[in-house]
């Protein structure tokens, strides 16, 4: 039975790849924050399609929390040997109007839980010889963003990371990719006014925002077999916007 864990599996795009994973037999840890209902409407619906949900809690802002997560993952299903880490939290601001917090916030649940996790789960990857992990960052991460500089740098961190770890442990036949969205339909994208949406749409050479579950397909891609030759790499899934 295969095991995999998706942070923030309550967010839309967390969401979408736990549907597109739960295959028949498969056990899914879901992390969740404060959704509860929503976790629990998604556990029902997996456990109906044969796989086995596993909901865990944890708040991705405090290190701590989440090297208590890991642990009490590796006591409930051992090492997840799919691991994808989509959580993630926004905040619209001016450099200067940043608040230092929130600047803390958004490197720690991007990037800090990123490495906590790995740092958790690494070694029994390497012990089996074999680990698929994604990491779900942003186009932002490569082309900036106005208002959104700790957004930017923390999903810019992920791609450093990825890279950085496929050099340590890629001779361990473990993966780390990450899939780098544009504008998706996410309740992130609400604080936008129709008319920004509409440029922002006309922008996007597929003239249409991205679904999660375009996002979910790029994800299910990497951590499949036949992307077992495919590694460091930023895969953005972003309609074009990015070239």
């Amino acid at each position: 039975m295969s095991t995999i864990l998706i942070t923030g599996a309550s967010g839309a795009i967390g969401t979408a790849i736990a549907r597109r994973l739960a295959l028949p037999g498969t056990k899914i840890v879901l992390h969740y924050h404060m959704q509860q209902a929503r976790i629990d409407a998604l556990a029902a619906e997996i456990d109906a399609r044969g796989a086995q949900p596993i909901p865990l809690q944890a708040d991705l802002t405090d290190l701590a929390a989440v090297d208590g997560f890991a642990a009490e993952v590796l006591v409930r299903v051992g090492t997840p040997y799919r691991v994808v880490h989509a959580a993630g939290i926004s905040q619209f601001a001016l450099v200067q109007d940043l608040p230092l917090s929130m600047w803390r916030n958004l490197q720690d649940v991007h990037v800090g839980a990123a490495y906590r996790l790995l740092a958790a789960f690494l070694p029994g990857m390497i012990s089996r010889r074999f680990g698929r992990i994604v990491l779900v960052g942003s186009i932002y991460g490569q082309r900036g963003g106005a208002m959104e500089a700790g957004y930017a740098v923390a999903k810019a961190g992920l791609g450093a990371l990825a890279r950085a770890t496929l050099n340590e442990v890629g001779r361990s036949g473990i993966t780390v990719n990450v899939v780098a969205p544009g504008a998706v339909e996410t309740p992130m994208l609400s604080r936008l006014k129709d008319a920004e949406r509409d440029a922002l749409r006309t922008a996007i050479p597929m003239g249409r925002l991205a679904d999660p579950d375009d996002v979910a397909a790029a994800v299910a891609f990497l951590l499949s077999d036949d992307a077992s030759y495919i590694s460091g790499c930023t895969l953005p899934v972003d309609g074009g916007y990015s070239m």
